[in-house]
């Protein structure tokens, strides 16, 4: 299974977009050959942290595509560009606003309890919530960040 995971920062917290960066790599490495689910090829994850009152939309549910074509520029009538969904879990992960003031080693820490958190108390779309095995997915999740923190 594929995983990706990206940021969406204010310039507070960009400071921690190299630390993401490479959490992301890790992450990717240690799912790789894991999956949950038949209908689950990828799961990209958007992890938010705007400490401002200005907030930008994200998506308060998981959002699955079992095979979608879009347009990359859906409002350009000239281009006729795609890309093609399959087998792909969206996420978007808001962290809590102390995220961009906190240490490194506290940050790592955040990402990881609050990943953990959202998956423990989301319910995943409807197509996929019979076959994708929720807690074995949580259960790897904990183990990668207690691994990674000790690492650290």
């Amino acid at each position: 299974m594929e995983f990706i995971q990206k940021t969406v920062f204010d310039i507070q917290a960009s400071q921690k977009d190299e630390l993401v960066s490479n959490l992301d790599k890790e992450l990717s490495s240690f799912f790789s050959e894991r999956t949950y689910s038949s209908m689950v090829e990828e799961i990209n994850i958007d992890l938010y942290c705007f400490n401002t009152p200005f907030r930008l939309k994200h998506h308060s549910r998981p959002v699955y595509h079992e095979d979608k074509t879009s347009k990359v520029f859906p409002r350009d009538k000239k281009s006729d560009a795609t890309f093609h969904m399959y087998h792909l879990l969206f996420v978007d992960i808001p962290l809590p606003d102390e995220f961009a003031t906190c240490s490194v080693d506290n940050a790592v820490a955040m990402i990881g309890d609050t990943m953990v958190k959202y998956f423990t108390e989301v319910n995943l779309p409807v197509k996929i919530r019979k076959s994708f095995d929720k807690d074995r997915f949580v259960a790897d999740l904990k183990t990668f960040f207690d691994g990674y923190l000790e690492n650290r």
